[in-house]
């Protein structure tokens, strides 16, 4: 597959040069976007710069990929229509959360988060007025129940931190799976097409 930019169809070596003083981690990023078996679509070089740096300074921290991006961290994934998976994880120990983004408007994305996020779950009628509810009030938290904090499937997802008021306030896309069948494979697979790490876990 490759990378389009601008409705423009790219290859690495091309998608680099609109990078300025790019390094090995911004070519090996955009190298593994154009070598994935996902097309990549960015509406302007900005969206595709931003993209790229944002996987840069996770690919920085590799003992933290190494440690979070695991089988034994992994909580459970949201899959939205013709798109991958995006897979999400939090380490057991340290209390670390981060996601594997696959496909997105806005680009792939390898991320480990600064504050630790808290997920919830909810159908789809309560996922849209939460939605609303958000919007007109953005700093504050709303009641979830009990219930909301299992991951189960088909659920609609909303991720957010929360210290003296909320940030990073995510609503998904798609539902929840939880299948664990061939999980190694998955992520192994997610950090190639991501962000170019390769793995023996990954089966040809």
């Amino acid at each position: 597959m490759t990378i389009f930019i601008d409705n423009k169809k790219m290859t690495d070596k091309r998608a680099t040069k609109f990078i300025s003083k790019p390094d090995d981690l911004v070519r090996q990023i955009v190298r593994a976007w154009c070598q994935s078996n996902i097309d990549h679509c960015f509406e302007s070089k900005r969206s595709f710069k931003k993209a790229v740096q944002r996987n840069r300074k996770t690919l920085e921290s590799l003992e933290s990929i190494e440690t979070l991006f695991t089988s034994s961290s992994y909580l459970f994934s949201t899959k939205a229509k013709d798109r991958k998976e995006t897979l999400y994880f939090k380490d057991r120990t340290t209390k670390q959360t981060g996601r594997l983004r696959q496909q997105h408007r806005t680009g792939p994305l390898a991320k480990i988060d600064k504050k630790a996020k808290r997920h919830r779950f909810v159908s789809k009628k309560r996922y849209k007025c939460l939605k609303k509810w958000h919007k007109k009030h953005p700093k504050e938290i709303p009641r979830f129940f009990s219930y909301e904090q299992r991951a189960n499937v088909r659920k609609h997802h909303i991720e957010f931190a929360f210290e003296r008021e909320v940030s990073g306030w995510h609503p998904s896309e798609g539902t929840v799976e939880t299948n664990r069948q061939g999980l190694d494979r998955r992520i192994a697979s997610a950090l190639e097409n991501i962000a170019g790490i390769c793995s023996k876990t990954i089966k040809k």
